[in-house]
């Protein structure tokens, strides 16, 4: 038979072609359960930049976040966090948030998991062929190579979309850049401002309150970040990968690497999603009374040091709940994607456990909570902060001296 590549077959010849020149690229990926390549290119290609932020804006926010500083040390025993000030633009929050270091922080808990199902879940037909040097090797890095891909324009499809949609660096509550970072992202709080009639130097002042008093929380209680992602690898750990479920929905696609659009449309729908098991239910149920607790903490503290000094606060807080409400694309695709909802319906029972405790014993009171993480409260203290109170005192008989603020 004469050969049909006339002088032998040179692998290289595919380099020249783009489908499986950036097909080589992604099923090379060896850098973790998530292809942060192709989650920040995706991220990119959605993420939509105005002009870059001016001086000026730059100058406003960081004045307004020093005054804010200054209303917070008046309603909260959290100290003040030191760490930069920024106006990002839509592109810049992405490089940052679609990383590691960033989104990974809630997402490769996860990824990992599902990595190692897609690696463990060979397809019978291939089994036989184990034996063979170096294949059950090969064939597991092309099925972790498979799994980065799917994560990658999964995370990068949500950066993309969150980029459009959020106030600030903390709009989701915990931290997805440096957590001593505070900032604005893009012109939707300008936008929101607008929208609901709001002078912009109140937004601002506003924004940086709650930006700040995040920090004071995510960068300042020595244990709060940790704790987190304690949680988030217990409730990783809880999860049941499907290995034919997942192989099922990587192979109805029609995934084309080269091309962006395609792979975040056959990945980024719907039927790739992550449902908890009743073992994560478990687990579950304390992330999203943490997630509830700081997002009704920030609001009451934010509530205190802007009250009589911001006239548009009640319309603020109000457009805010209408918007937790709605969830944007972001946050629902990372809602289904990891399982968590980071805007629980709880916030309102968090909320009302805030008040009920700072009625009972003052803010410095309530503030007792960032001693350690046994002091966070339950969803069962919300239904009864009379529960916690209690328990609060006990520890309290044991500890008299237990300091109210965090180190």
């Amino acid at each position: 038979m004469s050969d049909p590549f006339g002088g032998g077959f040179d692998p290289r010849m595919f380099e020249q072609v783009p489908l499986f020149r950036e097909l080589a690229k992604v099923m090379s990926w060896t850098g973790g359960p998530i292809n942060w390549d192709l989650a920040l290119q995706t991220a990119e290609s959605l993420a939509t930049d105005p002009a870059p932020r001016s001086d000026r804006d730059q100058r406003e926010f960081a004045d307004a976040v020093n005054v804010a500083e200054l209303w917070l040390d008046q309603a909260t025993g959290l100290r003040a966090v030191t760490g930069p000030v920024r106006t990002l633009t839509a592109r810049e929050w992405v490089a940052a948030a679609a990383t590691s270091t960033g989104l990974g922080l809630l997402v490769e808990p996860l990824a990992a998991g599902m990595g190692e199902a897609l690696s463990e879940g060979m397809p019978e037909q291939l089994r036989a062929m184990e034996q063979q040097p170096g294949f059950a090797d090969a064939l597991r890095q092309s099925f972790g190579a498979m799994g980065a891909m799917m994560y990658g324009v999964q995370v990068g499809t949500i950066a993309g979309n969150l980029a459009g949609q959020l106030l600030g660096a903390y709009d989701l509550g915990v931290p997805v850049i440096d957590a001593r970072t505070v900032a604005t992202v893009g012109t939707t709080h300008e936008q929101f401002a607008a929208d609901y009639d709001v002078e912009p130097a109140e937004m601002r002042y506003w924004l940086a309150l709650r930006e700040a008093v995040f920090r004071r929380m995510w960068a300042g209680v020595h244990w709060l970040q940790a704790h987190l992602s304690a949680r988030i690898a217990d409730f990783a750990v809880a999860a049941d990968f499907n290995p034919e479920r997942l192989m099922e929905q990587f192979g109805t696609g029609g995934l084309d690497p080269s091309n962006l659009e395609s792979l975040s449309d056959a990945l980024g729908g719907s039927e790739f999603t992550v449902e908890p098991t009743t073992a994560q239910r478990h687990v579950l149920d304390h992330l999203q009374a943490l997630v509830a607790f700081v997002e009704a903490y920030a609001e009451v503290v934010v509530g205190t040091a802007a009250g009589g000094r911001l006239g548009a606060l009640g319309r603020i807080e109000e457009a805010m709940r209408r918007r937790r409400a709605a969830q944007g694309p972001g946050e629902r695709t990372l809602h289904q994607l990891i399982g968590l909802d980071l805007v629980p319906r709880q916030i309102r029972d968090a909320r009302a456990f805030c008040d009920a405790v700072i009625a009972a014993r003052g803010q410095e009171g309530l503030d007792r909570v960032w001693h350690d993480a046994s002091r966070l409260p339950t969803s069962d203290d919300f239904a009864d902060p009379s529960r916690w109170l209690v328990r609060m005192a006990a520890i309290e008989l044991d500890d008299p001296t237990g300091d109210s603020t965090a180190d």
